[in-house]
């Protein structure tokens, strides 16, 4: 479960303050996808940022199962989203130098895990993917749709029990993005909390629970 409680987000601009996220409580529950919504500005990415630990809350909290996270230091807050996290970024985000492989190693990598077993789990996940014929290509020998599969991979590779992803088909022709949905879609059957920001209705439709943020406020509806 990750919950965040009366959580809100103020930034200072100039003289005043600008509310981003105003005390939104709201459970990701564990095996279901939950749809963040809302127009440009209403405070989508601020909390997909805060689930996330890129950035603090003003007030609140965050708890991941009995972990307070909104507490944890910068240090520890890095080491504990390297272990139950995985984020799929907008614009994935890929390391330029290193290929598709290398790509998914990474948080192995920052893990400690021996170099073999990286690189056999990190095989195996890529041509889960269809990418097996695309292991030592750059991300720029790669099509969009590919590079979002290598994306979505780096983001499977520690078996996290929280999956975040930003507009993670929105970059995409529908195709290639139902196919990536597809790959989203799946961890959560298998019990862990999938959390993602979208503009595509259809894409809302599937998810389970629909959490609508406007102007820093939520409401939710289930599906």
């Amino acid at each position: 479960m990750l919950r965040v409680e009366n959580l809100s987000k103020i930034y200072p601009s100039g003289d005043s303050k600008v509310t981003a996220l105003g005390g939104v409580s709201f459970d990701f529950e564990a095996g279901r996808v939950t749809a963040i919504i809302g127009p440009s500005g209403s405070g989508k990415s601020t909390l997909l940022n805060l689930l996330a630990g890129f950035d603090r809350p003003s007030s609140g909290r965050i708890l991941h199962d009995s972990t307070e996270i909104s507490k944890l230091s910068d240090a520890e807050l890095a080491d504990y989203r390297l272990r139950h996290f995985g984020f799929v970024f907008q614009n994935y985000n890929l390391v330029s130098i290193l290929n598709a492989s290398e790509n998914v190693e990474f948080p192995l990598t920052l893990q400690g895990v021996p170099r073999a077993e990286r690189t056999r789990r990190s095989k195996a996940l890529l041509e889960q993917l269809g990418l097996g014929h695309r292991l030592t290509h750059y991300p720029s020998q790669l099509s969009g749709g590919e590079q979002q599969r290598v994306a979505i991979a780096r983001a499977l590779i520690t078996n996290p029990s929280v999956i975040l992803a930003d507009e993670p088909t929105g970059n995409l022709d529908t195709r290639t993005g139902k196919s990536i949905l597809d790959l989203l879609l799946k961890p959560a059957t298998e019990g862990k909390t999938v959390v993602l920001i979208t503009h595509d209705p259809a894409v809302a439709e599937l998810a389970h629970t629909i959490l609508r943020i406007r102007d820093g406020q939520a409401l939710t509806g289930e599906f």
